[in-house]
């Protein structure tokens, strides 16, 4: 699985970064072309922004492609690519594993497996100067947040857990992506569950799922248009629901 970072302009410029663009079949949308996460990319769109004209500190916003989940980093000096991309993958980790555990979804003692899986699952990143403007929506409803949140609490900048709190909060609002009709209600905190689930724990799962080998999540990526037409009665939805989720997180 490759990670596709969509880096806005503003991003490239802060980590003076030289990003070839998402080549354009007909021309058109050039550096605006839609990302799309599938079961060999797991795309996002990142974008930098300062805390406020008197902050020296900067807070990088990315959000995935399919589940609008939400992460923020706070607190930033440019970093290099290499810098990044360890950051990212620390984050993303922790993230899926603190949702998988809160769900109920694996047990504790299967970490280090979940561990390996996402290890030797992760391929690398690949890197483009372009902002879908679909996704960067859910990117400004975030800096909307960050802003809001400071300017109520008189704070300049966010300390990690405070950004995870904020970040968590926006993730269990209920989105929707109008191309996808009646069924563009979604959770993002559910929706990269299932995906993450589906990805980096194979054999784990104590539930049976249509078409899904034994042991196995069901991927959320129809296989043909066919299967996509059949999506929501294949799979069940919302692997495991929020209500679970949230009561596990209470505990």
């Amino acid at each position: 699985m490759k990670i596709q970072i969509s880096a806005s302009n503003a991003l490239c410029k802060w980590m003076k970064l030289d990003l070839i663009r998402i080549p354009s079949v007909d021309g058109k949308k050039i550096g605006k072309q839609t990302i799309t996460t599938d079961v060999e990319t797991l795309a996002w769109q990142c974008h930098v922004i300062k805390n406020n004209v008197q902050s020296h500190y900067y807070t990088v916003i990315a959000v995935e492609a399919r589940s609008r989940y939400v992460m923020i980093f706070p607190n930033l000096a440019p970093p290099t690519q290499a810098e990044f991309e360890e950051m990212f993958l620390g984050r993303l980790f922790i993230e899926m594993v603190n949702l998988m555990l809160h769900s109920g979804s694996i047990e504790e003692s299967v970490a280090d497996i979940v561990t390996s899986q996402f290890l030797s699952e992760t391929e690398g990143f690949c890197w483009f100067k372009n902002t879908d403007l679909s996704v960067n929506r859910h990117v400004s409803d975030t800096e909307s947040w960050i802003r809001q949140s400071g300017d109520n609490n008189d704070v300049t900048a966010y300390n990690d857990d405070e950004a995870y709190g904020l970040s968590m909060h926006i993730n269990e609002i209920r989105k929707r992506i109008a191309k996808e009709g009646r069924n563009g209600r979604f959770v993002p905190v559910v929706r990269l569950l299932e995906d993450t689930l589906f990805r980096f724990a194979k054999g784990l799962a104590r539930d049976s799922y249509p078409d899904t080998p034994n042991g196995h999540f069901p991927s959320p990526y129809p296989k043909s248009v066919e299967d996509s037409k059949q999506e929501h009665k294949a799979i069940p939805d919302n692997v495991v629901c929020l209500t679970s989720y949230r009561k596990q997180k209470l505990q």
